[in-house]
């Protein structure tokens, strides 16, 4: 009995942890995708962002995320779900142009749906580089309509929230979606905005004001911090992403229970 239970309780903290939904059965997207490329991180300049330096800060992310893709690359190998998995170069301007021309849908409060890529520019790049399938993250300044607290839990205000957020697909060379990481499981890169709590908690008002958060503030979030023995370690952004991707698409022990 004790054994049983172990087991369903297993099976539902690994369900737990996958990310992102499968567009085909996760055993078919295993047997079609043995060579996997990652594209450059991209970033959707033309996404709906309300930020007062935005250039600035599209431009602190870029030189943020250059290379990030290939640290990506050796996380994925290591849980050796691919024959191989390969970090493309390519440059992540054209690529975006060329890719994120046709946008994002999103639905009433703001989450994005995943991107309509070019079929034919992912065909072409699947090719070139001989792989079965790519893999695309994507960096978009979005307004969200959420509830969030103070620091006490105790207060709310619900409006739409200025974030960037990463979205992330695997299609195939085809240029079908195999596996996507969209809308409410889109995560939250950056958050850019703030509600005002203890402003208006000290000046005896119900009105809470949402702010900026300012770009030096941004930058500490995407600097790398020198760890006990002097070595750079990746920002915890990047970490939290990488885990939410690699759980996803990466087999676990119920694929083959």
């Amino acid at each position: 009995m004790k054994k049983w239970l172990f087991c369903g309780l297993l099976i539902i903290f690994i369900s737990g942890c996958a990310s992102g939904k499968y567009q085909i059965p996760k055993q078919e997207y295993q047997a079609r995708v043995q060579v996997l490329g990652v594209l450059p991180f991209l970033i959707d300049y033309n996404s709906s962002l309300t930020y007062p330096q935005k250039d600035l800060l599209f431009d602190m992310l870029a030189r943020s995320i250059s290379g990030k893709h290939e640290l990506l690359v050796k996380q994925l190998k290591k849980k050796k779900g691919y024959f191989d998995v390969r970090a493309l170069s390519v440059s992540p301007e054209l690529t975006a142009l060329s890719l994120l021309s046709a946008g994002s849908p999103h639905d009433e409060s703001g989450w994005p749906q995943g991107y309509a890529f070019d079929a034919a520019t992912i065909s072409e790049i699947a090719k070139q580089n001989v792989v079965d399938a790519v893999l695309l993250v994507v960096f978009s300044g979005e307004q969200i309509e959420e509830t969030r607290r103070s620091r006490t839990k105790l207060e709310t205000l619900t409006t739409r929230y200025n974030d960037i957020r990463a979205t992330a697909a695997v299609i195939d060379r085809n240029g079908q979606v195999l596996w996507q990481l969209a809308g409410k499981e889109s995560f939250q890169a950056l958050v850019l905005q703030y509600a005002d709590f203890d402003e208006a908690y000290f000046n005896k008002t119900d009105l809470v004001r949402v702010k900026n958060i300012s770009l030096s503030g941004i930058e500490r979030v995407l600097d790398e911090d020198p760890d006990k023995d002097g070595v750079s370690t990746l920002p915890e952004m990047y970490k939290n992403l990488f885990s939410e991707i690699v759980s996803g698409i990466s087999p676990s022990l119920l694929d083959y229970l």
